[in-house]
């Protein structure tokens, strides 16, 4: 069996688990100019059930965002406030890759440390970040996927994502237009917990 038609077996099996730290950029376009700035985070993903908690740092501003599904509820938070509860997407990492997304392996390259297989998806459109626990928080809008790969070692076994993506969002009452880089490296595949947010 190929890299490519391993990696797809493990990913699309719905006891798939995962998980892992996000390391990125933010760059942002506002009325003034430009600035960037960083993106840390954490990445859980268990069958259906998913949670991500994205801290960007920017413009002197530092934003958390949490989100958590969990039996079909989505739980969402910004900066450790209260948590709101609404119905999830119903988009999961298993039905994002058996949606009919192409995925192309364009060989090895060194990412997160080791030679992986750099397997792109050939058509981004109608991808949904909801589908990795990442959802607009409070202020932003217009979230839009333009690149999306995954890393998988030469058995297939998953070794991350990266991610690019744009969005609006309010910085201090200024309307401002963010690029996102985010690479995903997957260091745990079993043993992954993910619970509801008590209110």
């Amino acid at each position: 069996m190929s890299t490519l038609a391993s990696f797809e077996a493990r990913v699309t099996s719905s006891d798939f688990q995962a998980q892992g730290p996000v390391v990125g950029t933010i760059k942002a376009q506002v009325v003034f100019g430009s600035s960037s700035g960083t993106v840390t985070g954490t990445f859980k993903v268990k069958g259906a059930d998913s949670a991500a908690s994205i801290t960007s740092k920017i413009l002197g501003l530092t934003i958390t965002y949490d989100n958590i599904v969990v039996g079909g509820w989505s739980y969402s938070r910004s900066n450790g406030g209260a948590w709101s509860k609404a119905p999830a997407s119903g988009k999961t990492l298993q039905s994002l890759m058996s949606s009919g997304i192409v995925l192309t392996d364009v060989g090895v390259e060194t990412r997160f440390g080791k030679s992986v297989h750099h397997l792109v998806v050939a058509n981004v459109s109608g991808v949904d970040l909801s589908a990795f626990g990442i959802t607009a928080g409070a202020d932003q809008s217009n979230l839009t996927v333009s690149s999306l790969s995954f890393w998988a070692e030469d058995d297939g076994t998953p070794a991350g994502v990266s991610i690019e993506a744009s969005l609006d969002q309010k910085i201090f009452g200024t309307n401002s237009h963010e690029t996102v880089t985010l690479d995903i490296r997957i260091d745990t595949l079993s043993g992954v917990t993910i619970t509801a947010p008590t209110p």
